[in-house]
């Protein structure tokens, strides 16, 4: 496993710049030879990125989407986010949070960002089906909080990006518990992004947090996945992924910084789930009650039918309608 090659990302990023450039200009720019620039350029067409050639020279599709890790470390900087120390991206790999495990011993905080996965995964090791077009990233951080107080990276990250869809879109994205951000579309909640939290732990230190986030940008939605939808099929247009990852990685920034609770604060008053009547699957049996408020340890309170309330830490959530 290596990082993506420096030189097929600087022709990537140089191809992006401008409406078409000559194989001399390209070879001067990066400082290599002129063929070396056709040798790169076979090989990216071979991986699948929509390069077109002509007499003038190279271009990129109108239509094609970019993430360009070396813009991303660029917007870093001028924000001045110190959150990362490197960006890794990757045409395809198996899954993210495992790149992540693995690049954890050699690098102290950074971003893993693919293409595609082809082992992609949600909660509960569920299949995340994650083709070409969304956005499949990794955050991997070493906060200073205890593992009683991790519950709070999932809300941080789905709030980070729900802010960052709603910044970026002018759409009206909200949470759902536990870890979703949806669109609502003629009553249905449809699930266009999702978080997954992985720590490695002692109880009275992390050592790291992987944080997992999936979202449905421009890719098409698997007949599969009834419940999905993405940017591009609620807009009929192509969104800037680049844009969206800087934007998400701003709020990150932000957050680490506020309290929880009012990271809570600002999670509740974007949430779908309370006030709800909800079914909540666990293991060890299905509840029914209504969803009251998120306990200070993360918990859902939930109003069973018997009206007693207890605390629910895990489970899937299903809205109930009302009759």
């Amino acid at each position: 496993m290596r990082n993506y090659n420096v030189k097929k990302l600087k022709i990537l990023e140089l191809l992006a710049q401008t409406s078409c450039i000559s194989g001399e200009v390209l070879a001067q720019r990066i400082g290599i030879s002129r063929t070396a620039v056709w040798k790169y350029i076979q090989a990216l067409k071979d991986e699948g990125y929509p390069i077109v050639t002509t007499k003038k020279g190279y271009s990129l599709s109108t239509t094609s989407d970019l993430i360009l890790p070396e813009n991303i470390e660029k917007a870093l900087e001028t924000h001045k986010i110190n959150l990362i120390n490197k960006v890794y991206y990757f045409r395809s790999v198996s899954s993210t949070m495992e790149v992540a495990k693995k690049l954890a011993e050699q690098e102290k905080n950074f971003l893993v960002i693919a293409e595609k996965q082809t082992a992609g995964r949600g909660r509960l090791g569920r299949p995340w089906i994650s083709n070409e077009g969304g956005i499949w990233m990794s955050l991997l951080i070493r906060p200073s909080i205890s593992l009683r107080e991790s519950f709070i990276l999932t809300y941080l990250a789905s709030l980070c990006v729900c802010k960052a869809l709603r910044q970026i879109t002018s759409l009206s994205f909200y949470l759902k518990w536990p870890n979703d951000i949806v669109f609502l579309t003629n009553d249905e909640i449809k699930k266009v992004a999702g978080i997954l939290l992985e720590l490695k732990a002692e109880v009275d230190k992390i050592d790291y947090a992987i944080i997992g986030i999936g979202i449905n940008v421009n890719n098409q939605i698997n007949s599969f996945e009834p419940t999905g939808i993405s940017l591009k099929e609620l807009t009929n247009r192509l969104w800037n992924r680049t844009d969206i990852i800087i934007e998400i990685m701003k709020n990150f920034y932000h957050y680490f910084q506020v309290k929880p609770e009012e990271i809570l604060n600002e999670w509740k008053q974007l949430c779908l789930t309370l006030g709800k009547k909800v079914k909540i699957i666990r293991p060890q049996g299905e509840l029914i009650g209504k969803a009251l408020d998120i306990a200070e340890d993360g918990a859902l309170w939930l109003e069973a039918e018997n009206q007693r309330a207890v605390k629910i830490y895990s489970g899937d959530c299903i809205h109930l309608r009302v009759a």
